[in-house]
């Protein structure tokens, strides 16, 4: 790990830290606090950024560092390349075919199993981030301990009064702040694979591992979309969670006109505006790119394209395969700032067990990992719904 990525860490551990102490016993807030918790907020979600782009520059450090290692044959294995071999060698053969288990990582819970290396763990989640526009977009709580974290929010907002120079102040009772949990739930996979596809087939274990994060990730997709909460022991979805966003209606039941989006679009707050992204599904895209502007007398597109990028009203249209289709009250088309609406947590330490004996002859791979997600803030999101007032 480098020293910019330790230290963006303990800075982000040191923020989370600090915000927990700004909280009351009771979730909330004293107004002296506010600006200040703020604005650790605003920098918690660029240290995010910052080692999102850090690590994909170290990775990319480290391969080429490796590539011409290799090719002057003077090379010598880092820490991290030891225990992303030992792994694999796990992968492929069990505990036995490791030549150094001591680089083997142990789980250390109650279901065990060998965790997958920081730098193995970091190459493979990345692609499966790109895939998953909710996951891509939302602010990312990386957990290391505790599989939960308290999120504050403002309720309600300040009240504001105007007094002489002079007069009295009394005391103002808003703003109120709430506090919410976000879980990291369990999840897990069962893949298997003969131990003659492990022996002769080349990268057998980056393939199966990448089986393995494309099917939880898949899952976790879904799950973020329409998931049903911590009663489920899953996220609570975007798309769901039509009683903590605003909600706008159609004028026409079970269909969506350019105007509907127009009223959607200005319904939320402009502070939000700025930032903000469409999701839809991809049968909801082919019939949006299908309207053309109300304002145009049918000539003008309502949904642009730049290459193969399509917009509305120049925020960009990102397609979310598990969003509902456009029919009879449903919610198909959202629309926010999805970093301040939406919050994921990622417990950064998955783990593999290898049975060869429960599935014989094929060797079974139990993976589990943990991630979470919730709605955060309820005016950064606005749902389209297809059924009337």
């Amino acid at each position: 790990m480098s020293t910019l990525v330790k230290k963006l860490e303990e800075r982000e551990a040191k923020l989370q830290n600090d915000m927990k102490g700004l909280l009351n016993e009771d979730g909330t807030i004293d107004a002296e606090n506010r600006e200040k918790f703020d604005r650790m907020t605003g920098e918690l979600h660029g240290i995010e950024a910052s080692m999102r782009d850090a690590k994909d520059a170290e990775l990319e450090e480290l391969r080429e560092q490796v590539r011409q290692s290799k090719n002057s044959g003077q090379h010598r294995e880092t820490e991290d390349e030891k225990r992303a071999r030992a792994f694999c060698e796990f992968i492929r053969g069990g505990e036995d075919r490791v030549e150094e288990r001591s680089s083997l990582i142990a789980g250390t819970d109650a279901n065990g199993g060998f965790i997958v290396p920081e730098n193995m763990h970091a190459q493979l989640i990345e692609p499966v981030r790109a895939m998953n526009p909710i996951m891509r977009m939302a602010t990312t709580f990386n957990l290391t301990g505790s599989v939960s974290i308290e999120l504050p929010r403002k309720a309600t907002h300040g009240e504001v009064k105007s007094v002489g120079e002079t007069d009295e102040r009394t005391e103002l009772s808003a703003p109120t702040f709430a506090n919410d949990t976000l879980t990291a739930h369990e999840v897990y996979t069962d893949q298997r694979a003969t131990q003659l596809f492990l022996d002769e087939v080349q990268w057998a274990e980056q393939k199966l591992m990448g089986w393995i994060y494309e099917d939880l990730a898949s899952d976790f997709e879904k799950k973020c979309v329409d998931g049903r909460g911590d009663a489920q022991k899953e996220p609570t979805g975007l798309f769901t969670a039509s009683d903590f966003y605003l909600k706008k209606n159609v004028k026409s039941a079970g269909s969506v006109t350019a105007a509907d989006i127009l009223d959607m679009y200005f319904a939320l707050p402009p502070a939000y505006r700025a930032g903000g992204t469409f999701l839809a599904n991809g049968a909801t895209m082919a019939q949006l790119a299908q309207l053309t502007h109300p304002a145009a007398s049918g000539t003008v597109p309502f949904m642009q394209f730049d290459g193969d990028v399509p917009s509305i009203l120049g925020k960009k249209v990102e397609e979310c395969q598990n969003a509902p289709s456009i029919g009879s009250a449903t919610f198909p088309l959202a629309f926010g700032d999805i970093a301040r609406a939406y919050a994921v947590a990622i417990h950064k330490t998955p783990a593999i067990l290898r049975d060869p004996y429960t599935a014989r002859p094929k060797v079974s791979f139990y993976a589990y990992g943990r991630m979470g997600g919730r709605p955060w803030n309820p005016e950064a999101c606005v749902l389209l719904s297809t059924a009337t007032e």
